[in-house]
């Protein structure tokens, strides 16, 4: 039986808890302090200049700094430029629909739930997803706070002020990112792999041809998803609205910001929200209390926020497995702590935006475990299947009648797709420990039995890797016509083996296929060539194949 296929439920452990996990989520890097340090002073500039000038929401120009800031200048630069514009949309879609809903909630409140219902579906169907998200989000978020403004021209001015409040918070961190951000290899790291945002339930790339993803208008999981996610939120809306407790309106965010593509994934987050809720709660409730009312100047504010920043964004910086959770704590802060224009003392910020957020988890929570829920576990069998199936693909490379040139351009661009499934897999893994729920045995696949089959494959992924080196390429280059045809067709046999392992299918006749053509290869080698590092790396692989079931 597959291991792919076959069915044990196992109840799973939180991935949290252990000291070591968190040693290695937070162990020091010289990329991660320089990212933190960047942090820290985009917000303190921020901070002096909406001081100074007394621009409005400083929480969100200085939140901004965190959002945007990216592994890499070219990330960054590119985050910046799709918030400005999704912002910019968003907010002119909201004063557009002002016009005809202000005063109207029977309006307003359906207006509200289309919008977010179209972001929602874009950010999985647009090839640009955060953009689409962005522009829902800000456009009905905007909508919901319309009953609070006292007059159409309040509302507008307030909203204008959101714009300015976005668009040179993030222009701030793309000129220090721009300018103290080093390069992958001036850092003396790899280059960043690029982490799942906030705004994207999934990695997109767009090719210029296409708007949308190829199954936007086929797969019903999509308007699933948005349906969802619309519902949690507008339940939230009318609940906080309806007790006329508007200071919860996080509840709403929080709907929106941990809403993903799996029930595991939303979990995942929702924990990582209310953690960095907590911890940012906590210290903008100590500096309340206990420092703000001896702050006088702007120069102790600047090292108080700079303080707590620096904990933000060591924590933001980690792995996507941590990372979210450094942005709430920073969003819990300076939503807290950043009041006015003066110090003030007031508690019912951190009480109300703990409440909410409390409320929205619980909320999304339950709509994503019990409507359509798209399970985890699922997505890591169909993604090691995809695995399995591109390292076969990389095991027929190279063919005897290939130039060397052609073999390596496929076997490079091979093993990039490969390695980034393989990576998609084992984030599928970690994150399907947030699904507690035990599934009947016809629909649930054994997570521990999954994880093994992953790590044999990553196994034999590794040594097909080594394949491709200059040495094994010129080893291949000098190989015997009949040395290479028996190297290929072994190579092929596995394949094979390692496509059928993705069904299932694996029967006496493919063992014995096997079998044959690796007694074949020995003889051909032990015949016409001595042994050589290339022939170590087949032979490995004919025996990991064998074990992969």
């Amino acid at each position: 039986m597959s291991l792919i296929t076959a069915s044990a439920a196992e109840t799973a452990i939180l991935p949290f808890g252990s000291l070591a996990w968190f040693k290695r989520e937070l162990a020091p890097t010289r990329l991660r302090e320089i990212r933190t340090a960047i942090m820290v002073g985009g917000t303190v500039l921020c901070v002096v200049i909406s001081m100074a000038l007394q621009v409005p929401s400083l929480d969100l120009s200085a939140y901004m700094v965190f959002f945007l800031s990216k592994e890499t200048k070219r990330l960054t630069i590119l985050t910046g430029l799709l918030g400005l514009i999704g912002a910019t949309v968003g907010i002119g879609e909201a004063i557009l629909l002002y016009k005809f809903t202000y005063g109207h909630p029977e309006l307003r409140i359906p207006g509200m739930a289309i919008t977010f219902f179209l972001g929602m579906y874009l950010s999985r169907v647009f090839v640009l997803g955060p953009l689409g998200f962005l522009i829902g989000f800000v456009s009905s978020y905007g909508l919901s706070v319309a009953a609070q403004a006292p007059s159409p021209e309040v509302l507008v001015r307030q909203v204008l002020w959101i714009w300015v409040a976005i668009a040179y918070g993030g222009a701030v961190t793309v000129v220090i990112n721009s300018l103290f951000l080093p390069d992958p290899a001036s850092a003396g790291a790899k280059p960043a792999k690029p982490k799942r945002s906030e705004l994207s339930t999934a990695s997109r790339r767009p090719d210029g041809r296409h708007l949308f993803v190829p199954d936007a208008f086929t797969n019903p999981a999509h308007v699933h998803f948005a349906l969802k996610a619309t519902f949690a939120a507008m339940f939230c809306y009318i609940f906080y609205s309806a007790i006329d407790w508007t200071g919860i309106h996080t509840a709403f965010i929080t709907c929106t910001f941990i809403a993903l593509e799996s029930t595991g994934a939303t979990l995942h987050k929702g924990v990582l929200r209310i953690g960095g809720a907590i911890i940012g709660g906590a210290l903008a409730l100590f500096i309340i209390v206990f420092l703000m009312p001896h702050m006088v100047t702007i120069a102790s504010l600047v090292v108080v926020v700079a303080c707590a920043c620096a904990i933000a964004g060591w924590v933001a910086t980690g792995s996507e497995m941590i990372s979210y959770a450094g942005l709430q704590i920073a969003f819990a802060f300076f939503y807290s702590v950043f009041q006015g224009y003066a110090p003030d003392t007031d508690l019912d910020n951190v009480r109300d935006r703990v409440v909410g957020i409390l409320f929205g988890l619980i909320v999304t929570g339950v709509v994503f475990a019990y409507i359509w829920p798209e399970r985890t576990i699922d997505r890591l069998r169909d993604t090691l299947r995809v695995s399995l199936r591109q390292l076969a693909q990389l095991l027929e490379i190279p063919r005897p009648k290939t130039s060397i040139q052609t073999a390596k351009a496929e076997a490079h661009s091979s093993i990039a797709a490969t390695s980034k499934s393989f990576e998609q897999a084992r984030r599928y893994v970690q994150l399907s420990q947030f699904e507690f729920e035990e599934s009947p045995d016809h629909e649930r696949i054994s997570l521990g039995n999954l994880e093994t089959a992953l790590l044999r494959a990553e196994d034999i992924f590794a040594v097909a890797t080594s394949l491709a080196r200059d040495q094994a390429w010129d080893e291949w280059h000098q190989l015997p016509s009949a040395a290479k045809n028996a190297e290929s067709e072994l190579r092929n046999v596995a394949a094979k083996r390692i496509d059928r392992a993705t069904t299932g299918d694996v029967t006496d006749d493919t063992d014995a296929d096997l079998s044959t053509a690796l007694h074949a290869w020995n003889e051909t080698v032990q015949r016409q060539r001595p042994e050589s590092s290339r022939t170590a790396l087949v032979s490995q692989i004919a025996a990991e194949v064998q074990h992969l079931e």
